[in-house]
């Protein structure tokens, strides 16, 4: 199911955004840490339940390779 905007701020504060947008400006970057640090203790273990970090996956790259294949 791909999820669709509806009108509130998808970060929790109840704000109506754009019809289009799923944030109000910056509200993405909280979803982001407050999601790190609920389900998972913050970003570093996050990072290591998905497989990242200095002894695993290298994120960098992942990411540089999906943007790579978009263009």
């Amino acid at each position: 199911m791909k999820p669709e905007p509806n009108g509130k701020c998808w970060c929790g504060c109840g704000v109506a955004t754009g019809k289009k947008s799923f944030f109000l400006p910056g509200h993405d970057r909280v979803a982001e840490a407050a999601l790190a640090l609920v389900e998972y203790g913050g970003l570093p273990q996050m990072l290591v339940a998905h497989g990242y970090g200095p002894e695993g996956k290298n994120l960098r790259q992942a990411y540089e390779e999906l943007n790579a294949e978009a263009d």
